[in-house]
């Protein structure tokens, strides 16, 4: 859903940017560069282009990033400025080029969020620019920031300007994560696995529910998220890419956890397929088109996220078992590089393709556009909220294989409070054990022709509605925050 960063460097300003000094609105966007953070803000930015055509919106980020944004094609980029700030990956110990997620494996995350944290002098003189020597412009600036650039709120502060903070993942995840940083390494785990947090004692966790980076004891990331957590409560207020009737539990424990921080959800920030999916080859959809209506099973963890070799060979005999349709997006497994199929029952891809059983997606695949389509029933998902949010608006239910981050929280509260999503598995650890016969089963639970697979099917439906009502015009409840969001920044 997102282009390759492989792209010459090249700046492009908004050619308003240099009348600084002007009473025009200027909001500053920054995203941290990961796959999901940068869909949740570019969605963002359509919307405020929309909400406030007199404004200027502006991506900040890093040369390689902005080449990358100002060479695609998503409606989002062509109207809104860009503006990139001087980096160089080799000066951090990361390799040449890399300035995105999608250049690092998952264990070296931590450098590139340390590697941000030099990007602040740099935005700060661009802050400073923009706002001039006029104080009476300065209230015209509003930042909106992700989680992992929380330094920008200092810029803020000094510069006089309103900031925000935008979470992209759900409130209940959000929570959760924020709850787990401040407290770990140091809570202790029950005899039976179980966690439980002290801001949210109703809500019992799992090791098995943990990232790994949780479970290693202190280190760089616990150092990482104890400097920056703080600076959450600093700032004016936090947007959350949901819903209030979708999460109001989770919204209700993040407002806890941030007193008197005004949060506004205002989501779901979810693109359209004109907005995101130009693609050329057609051979997916020509293939859903000759399937029976709710029939296939979209499979995808993600652009950056993997299953091991095993669980590969598991998942592909509980389909083989079930003999539903089936469109997999498929990446090399963990700890391979190879497009090859080793990691793959004998002869499981030529077997897909006869009779048309299932079709093998190597690489990218028009995911909005198999969600939208008729054919297709459910999706087994890592549960990362884009595509959460992707798979209720377009009604389809979820079976959830959660791999990291807050991807467990957000099958949980599926799960048990929606009642939208079964999971299958739970992480791609050597120690994650995958139960093919539990998988299969769960494939026909959730796509048979059954009351419960029904019920199910219903309660997606509830939530879609949920969902398209948030953004009605006659008082939709994220439209309303959103007013309520611009009017508190001045920006309305």
């Amino acid at each position: 859903m997102w282009p390759s960063d492989n792209h010459t460097t090249a700046i492009v300003t908004h050619p308003h940017t240099s009348m600084a000094t002007t009473r025009t609105k200027h909001v500053v966007l920054f995203p941290f560069p990961g796959q999901g953070h940068l869909a949740g803000f570019l969605a963002f930015a359509g919307l405020l282009r929309r909400e406030l055509p007199d404004a200027i919106v502006t991506l900040v980020s890093t040369p390689r990033n902005v080449a990358a944004l100002s060479s695609s094609a998503a409606a989002e980029s062509s109207s809104i400025g860009l503006h990139a700030l001087p980096f160089v990956p080799a000066d951090h110990g990361l390799p040449a080029g890399c300035e995105s997620t999608s250049s690092l494996p998952l264990h070296e995350f931590m450098k590139l969020f340390e590697a941000f944290d030099s990007l602040e002098p740099a935005f700060d003189g661009y802050v400073s620019g923009l706002i001039g020597e006029s104080e009476d412009a300065s209230a015209t600036v509003c930042i909106v920031a992700d989680t992992f650039v929380a330094w920008t709120v200092d810029v803020a502060r000094r510069r006089g300007c309103a900031h925000a903070f935008f979470a992209s993942c759900g409130a209940f995840g959000t929570a959760i994560l924020h709850a787990l940083w401040k407290n770990m390494p140091a809570l202790p785990f029950g005899p039976d696995g179980a966690l439980r947090l002290p801001e949210h004692l109703e809500v019992v966790l799992h090791r098995s529910q943990l990232s790994p980076v949780f479970l290693h004891g202190a280190g760089r990331p616990t150092a990482y998220h104890h400097r920056h957590l703080p600076r959450g409560y600093l700032t004016d207020a936090v947007i959350s890419n949901t819903v209030e009737e979708l999460e109001p539990t989770g919204l209700a424990m993040l407002r806890r956890t941030l007193g008197k921080v005004p949060v506004w959800p205002i989501g779901p920030l979810v693109r359209t397929v004109s907005q995101t999916e130009t693609y050329s080859d057609d051979g997916v959809v020509r293939w859903l088109d000759a399937q029976q209506p709710s029939s296939v099973l979209y499979i995808s963890f993600g652009s950056q996220n993997t299953i091991r070799a095993n669980q590969m060979m598991d998942l592909a005999a509980a389909l083989d078992a079930t003999g539903r349709p089936f469109v997999w997006a498929i990446r090399p497994p963990v700890g391979f590089d190879t497009n090859g199929d080793e990691w793959l029952p004998d002869g499981f891809e030529a077997w897909a393709r006869e009779g048309s059983r299932g079709l093998l997606v190597r690489g990218w695949a028009p995911q909005l556009r198999i969600l939208a389509h008729r054919a297709t029933a459910a999706f087994l998902s890592h549960c990362g909220w884009n595509s959460v949010l992707e798979s209720l608006t377009h009604g389809v239910p979820l079976m959830g294989w959660p791999l990291s981050a807050e991807q467990f929280y957000n099958v949980k509260t599926l799960e048990e409070v929606w009642g939208v999503c079964v999971e299958v598995a739970r992480g791609n650890l050597e120690s994650s054990a995958v139960d093919r016969s539990k998988v299969a089963e769960v494939v026909e639970k959730v796509m048979g022709d059954t009351a419960e697979s029904a019920a199910m099917r219903r309660r997606v439906k509830e939530a879609q509605q949920v969902l398209s009502k948030a953004w009605a015009e006659d008082g939709g409840s994220s439209r309303m925050a959103l007013h309520e969001f611009l009017r508190a920044m001045q920006l309305q």
